[in-house]
Formats: C-alpha cells, structure tokens, sequence
C-alpha cells in the first residue's frame, strides 16, 4: 500500500492537508523528514516517527466522528459501516513502512521508521508528550484495524480530541482579519505544567473545602454556583485557583484565564464550549472595576445567561482583593445629592449586584502571625534551608515588618530570598 489510499479517507481528510504530507507528495521526501525531526526531536531514539507524527494527528483533529466519539461514542453514529472503512484505511496507513521514499539512506532511515513503542518516563507525566507516547504504545499493539478503532473511540470517550483534549488551561486572544479592520476571537492552549496542590495553602483547609466542594458538584453534573474568591492580598486566592485545576483536570476541568478586556468575546466562548463534554471555568484573577468602567454590567448579564439560557458546563471563578469587586465612594451613600438619581441608593444596588451573582464568596484573610510562621517552617523544610528554627524565624519576623504584611505570599518571598543566597 502507498500514500494514494489517503485520497479514500472520509473523515480525517485533514491528514492531506499536513505539511509533512504535501511534502511528500510533492516528491520533497527530505523537507517531510526534517519536519519530523523538528517536531518530535525530543522523542526517545527507539520510537518511530511516522507511528507518532499519525497518533499526534489523531488525537488533535476534530471532525464529525472524532467529535460525535468524545461526546457519546460511536454506538449512536448514523454511518457504523464508514467507521470501520475508515479505521481500516487508518490502520493500514499506520503500518506504511516510509522507508522506501529514502533508498539511499535505508540504513540510517530505519531508525526512524521501523521503531517501537517506548517508555513514556521519558516525560513527565503530566506532560502532553507523556500522553502522546501512551497513546501511540497502544496503537502499537492493535492486532487489527477493529482493535485500533476501539483503541481510538475509547480515547477520544476517556480524553476527547484536539485543543482540549492536548491542554487544560487556555488565553482567550483576537486575530486580526487580513484586509479588514475588524477580528475574530480564538482560544489558545497554554502549555501542560504541574501546578502547586492544596498542600501547599496551609490554615484555609474550611475555605479550600468549600471551594472543591463547589466544584466536584459542578464536575458531577449538578447544579453549583459561580465563586468569587475575595480579600487581603497575599493569602493565597490565585494559588487556591491553581491547585484546583492541578487536581481536576484529569476530570476534565478547563480552565479560561481572562482579563477584563476579554468581556466582549465572552459570546463567543458561549458558543464554543457549551457544546463541548468538559467542565469550564471561565477564570478572571484580580477582578475590579473602577467607576467609570461599566463592562461590568456585561459580565451580569453573561452570568445570568440571554435567551439561550445558563450553559450546563460553563462557570465562572473570580479572584479580587474587593469585597464588591466595583469601586465604592461615599458620594454613593447620598446619590440624590451627587449623582442625581430619581431614586436613593440606586447606584450603590447597581454597584452591589454583580458580586450578588456570585452564589459561593469565600473570604480570605490575612492570616494570624503564628499561621505566618509554621508557612515559613513548612516552606523552609520543604527546600531543605539549614537554618536553626529560632534564626529562621528572626529573620522571617524582620522580612515581614519590612514588608509590612505577614501573608502566605511575605513567607514564599522570604524563603525565596534565602535560596538565592542559598551557595550550592
């Protein structure tokens, strides 16, 4: 079998329009190489190249069928008898032996293209590369093409397929239209990384537990509510938001970060991700508003849902060092006087009724001076700091009266001034 049975594909006809296969049909055999090389240069020596370029493709194209696999699976696809034609196709594409593009260098080429599966402890876990190698050792070991689609439908079920099935974490970002002063949202996928857990946050186990309570109830499928996160600075509100994501993601959490100049594409997530079979949390850290900013009266009206009604799968978790999230003055308090309003204490409502939509806030306060002092113990056995516990905690005393706070956050940036000193 050659390349020509690709033109067959129903499906993933996206396969065709890759580079590194128009290079290859442009009889440019060398530049499909060298995109290999650049793309999957970190791959153990012993894997083959064509097999991963093949499973990195499958696990990131969306089309009908691997979108209607990550929703329901295939049972209740109307064409079963194109599935199996086109896993056959795949299956054989798969076992394609490319070394004949490369007569002159069969012996150095098989060690590109006759590889096996590998050991993904190449990578870490948590890795994207970790989960691609995975993948491609199982479709390794398909004995038949039913073996490798039943291989394919349980991974788009267990992980989905493409952009939120390769990250857990994106940016909401514009592109501009060429020609055209207008543009277009999109989602990027912000690279895997391991974040710090709920261990690490020590003296807010009552406000942790009501936030993962929340959010497993959101995750289950029942109802919860939208979270605003709010107060001191330093005591550990984004780092709450981080570990939550570093726990769920396995189970399908997703989390937008946001800024408030992302609120007129916030229509445009709607659309995208109520669709999809994830849990998202459309994430705002630092939320406020000044009086003269009135976005907010959009994000209201968002969090109530239009006509289409509140999406199942779509939360939003905000963080803010304000307690009602828009600016307060005290001319509010006598709105006849200086703003005019017909009607007494309007504008302190209006000010008032964004963070009432939030039906989860949870306080976080500057922690008691002795909680200051076991994080900077904690932190401090945690990076193995040789430092007596009475010095450790002069100093630590001193960095925060210079700081003038003794938070979560003064105790990680003590400790963190320390290692740089720290000689090897």
């Amino acid at each position: 079998m050659n390349l020509e049975r690709m033109e067959e594909l129903l499906f993933y006809r996206n396969l065709l329009e890759t580079d590194f296969v128009q290079d290859l049909k442009a009889d440019a055999p060398y530049a499909s190489l060298s995109r290999l090389f650049q793309n999957y240069s970190t791959m153990p020596k012993e894997t083959n190249l064509w097999h991963i370029f093949l499973a990195d493709f499958l696990l990131q194209d969306e089309n009908s069928l691997s979108l209607s696999a990550e929703k329901k699976g295939w049972e209740h696809f109307s064409y079963p008898e194109f599935i199996q034609r086109e896993m056959e196709i795949l299956y054989s594409l798969y076992h394609l032996n490319l070394s004949f593009f490369f007569p002159k260098e069969q012996k150095a080429i098989d060690s590109v293209f006759k590889g096996k599966a590998a050991k993904t402890e190449h990578f870490p876990s948590y890795s994207y590369e970790a989960q691609l190698l995975s993948f491609n050792n199982k479709l390794e070991a398909a004995k038949d093409a039913l073996e490798f689609s039943s291989i394919l439908e349980m991974e788009y079920k267990e992980h989905g397929v493409g952009l939120f099935r390769c990250h857990s974490a994106f940016s909401l970002e514009q592109e501009n239209l060429f020609g055209t002063s207008s543009s277009e949202y999109y989602l990027k996928g912000l690279p895997l990384q391991k974040y710090p857990g709920f261990s690490t946050l020590l003296g807010y186990e009552k406000e942790i537990s009501a936030l993962k309570e929340n959010t497993e109830a959101f995750l289950a499928g029942k109802k919860a509510n939208h979270v605003l996160l709010y107060g001191d600075a330093g005591t550990g509100k984004s780092s709450c938001m981080k570990a939550l994501l570093e726990e769920y993601q396995s189970k399908g959490l997703r989390f937008v970060s946001l800024f408030k100049k992302d609120l007129e594409g916030i229509p445009f997530l709607l659309q995208t991700l109520r669709e999809r079979p994830y849990s998202f949390i459309l994430y705002f850290d630092d939320l406020s508003f000044e009086n003269f900013e009135v976005e907010y009266k959009l994000l209201k009206a968002v969090m109530e849902g239009g006509l289409e009604g509140r999406a199942d799968n779509i939360l939003l978790y905000a963080t803010s060092n304000r307690r009602h999230l828009v600016k307060e003055n005290l001319s509010d308090k006598n709105d006849i006087e200086y703003q005019e309003d017909l009607h007494h204490s309007d504008t302190t409502e209006e000010k008032l009724s964004l963070a009432d939509r939030f039906g989860l806030s949870i306080l976080f306060q500057k922690p008691a001076y002795t909680l200051y002092q076991k994080i900077v113990l904690s932190l401090a056995n945690k990076y193995k700091l040789s430092i007596s516990e009475e010095k450790l905690l002069t100093m630590a005393n001193a960095w925060s009266i210079r700081r003038g706070a003794a938070t979560g956050r003064t105790a990680e940036q003590f400790i963190q001034s320390l290692l740089v000193q720290k000689k090897d």
